[in-house]
């Protein structure tokens, strides 16, 4: 046996071939190749019947396998379904049960400016130069913050892009204006901002920009309002609770809040024209006819049918050239759906207002019927019982004076024999004839059987008195 050494483990290695090589590890996962002729060749695919298709898999090593679901959807999908957030605040459309919606409660825009400035730390100057990763990551801080339906998740989504878009641009546009940098970002991040704001196709943009927003028509003034920094939505809401109402005001009415100065005049001139024609037209339909009435279901129903008329036309006489509603504001995107217009979008949420109305005006008309058949039902039960009572009240009367006169009928005067004379015929009898009954002993028992009254008088079923009475009494 060999002496073993520092060379013996070579020594019993199988030798390497010597065709065989490896490529370097850093340039990729290692795959084995051979340099000899047979092995580069490349494979022929197995044969194909006449007619048909080959697999994609077979003969071609460009193949790829499905690819996983990506780690950053993954993770999404993990904090939408984490149970802690049923205990955070509830985001919904119409504010059920105190929750919370975009342009009405200012502390969702308060976070999502908060979210955005504390993670940001980059020249971006508008949304669509920030990194998917940091909208992740503002997105994924959003998604732990609040709770909502899934039904609500591309609206939810939508709303809030809109706002970080409207936030990031606005903030920084702000402080350019006022020449101070902004606090998230690093100096050399806004002497960056600042040399691409100094470029020609930057300003050339700022510029259109400015000429878009002090556009006017031809012997017009610009657009101007009255709501200062105020969402329309928040404004709108406010005049529900305050007038008391379940929906949005009309758009007219809403137009006429925001459009109008302390004086009540108009500031702007297409707004005034719009809200004067819909006005004008509306009052000609519901010329023809409009359900009026003196009950809170009618003039609920002329409350909700004149609304319904006037934002109807306001949609259709309102509509810009950019699919816009003109004068509405944020409004118009309450309830947007991301692959609808927006006059689209109202239209179907109008209608659907029209019908849940008619739902709750005939629900509300059943109600008062069955309301008033109860009562009628009740009404006949009490009549009932009261004839029933007096029918007993009769029926015993009729059986008291039946048995006063079966008593009467039934008690015929009998002789009274006494003992002594019974004895004496009973002794005279001839001896081979049968005596008579002894009744002397009996007779009083007799007599009290003959006092009670007939078998049916003493029945409990009433077809058998029914019956007896309308043969003996003819009733």
């Amino acid at each position: 046996m060999a002496a073993s050494d520092g060379t013996s483990n070579h020594v019993r290695r199988r030798p390497r071939p010597s065709g065989l090589q490896f490529p370097v590890m850093r340039d990729g996962r290692p795959q084995m190749t051979t340099s000899g002729p047979a092995a580069m060749a490349p494979t022929s695919p197995p044969p194909v019947p006449p007619g048909a298709v080959p697999h994609a898999s077979v003969g071609s090593s460009s193949a790829v396998p499905a690819a996983p679901v990506p780690y950053v959807r993954g993770r999404e999908d993990a904090l939408l379904r984490a149970p802690s957030r049923r205990n955070q605040p509830h985001l919904h459309p119409q504010k059920l049960n105190g929750a919370l919606w975009f342009g009405i409660d200012p502390e969702v825009h308060a976070f999502i400016r908060a979210t955005w400035q504390g993670n940001f730390w980059g020249s971006w100057s508008s949304w669509k130069v920030v990194p998917d990763d940091k909208r992740d990551q503002w997105w994924h801080a959003f998604i732990q913050q609040y709770y909502w339906d899934d039904q609500f998740y591309d609206l939810i989504y939508l709303k809030w892009k809109k706002q970080t878009q409207v936030t990031v641009c606005g903030c920084i546009s702000q402080n350019r204006r006022d020449n101070r940098p902004c606090p998230y970002m690093s100096d050399t991040q806004w002497a960056t901002m600042l040399q691409k704001f100094n470029t020609k196709e930057a300003k050339s943009k700022s510029a259109k920009a400015a000429a878009s927003r002090r556009y006017a028509p031809n012997g017009k003034k610009m657009h101007k309002h009255g709501a200062g920094p105020r969402c329309f939505v928040n404004i709108g809401y406010k005049m529900m609770v305050d007038r008391g109402l379940d929906e949005l005001p009309s758009y007219t009415d809403l137009a006429r809040e925001t459009h109008t100065g302390k004086d009540g005049k108009f500031l702007d001139e297409r707004t005034e024209e719009l809200v004067l024609e819909v006005e004008e037209a509306v009052e000609e339909m519901l010329q023809d006819g409009t359900p009026h009435g003196d009950s809170p279901t009618d003039s609920t129903a002329a409350s909700n049918a004149k609304r319904f008329l006037l934002n109807q036309e306001y949609i259709k006489r309102g509509q810009t050239k950019k699919g816009a509603i003109y004068g509405l504001g944020s409004v118009q995107y309450k309830d947007s759906c991301p692959s609808m217009s927006i006059p689209e979008t109202l239209k179907r949420n109008l209608d659907v207002d029209m019908r849940m109305s008619g739902f709750e005006a005939t629900i509300a008309e059943v109600k008062d019927d069955f309301s008033a058949l109860k009562t009628e039902i009740s009404t006949f039960k009490t009549e009932v019982k009261e004839g029933m009572s007096a029918s007993q009240t009769t029926l015993d009367t009729i059986l008291q004076t039946l048995q006063s006169q079966a008593f009467t009928h039934a008690s015929p005067a009998q002789p009274f024999q006494p003992q002594a004379q019974s004895q004496p015929q009973a002794q005279s009898q001839p001896q081979g004839q049968p005596q008579a009954p002894f009744q002397s002993q009996h007779q009083p028992q007799a007599q009290a059987q003959s006092m009670a009254p007939p078998p049916h008088l003493m029945t409990s079923n009433q077809s058998e008195l029914d019956r007896w009475c309308r043969k003996e009494l003819g009733m």
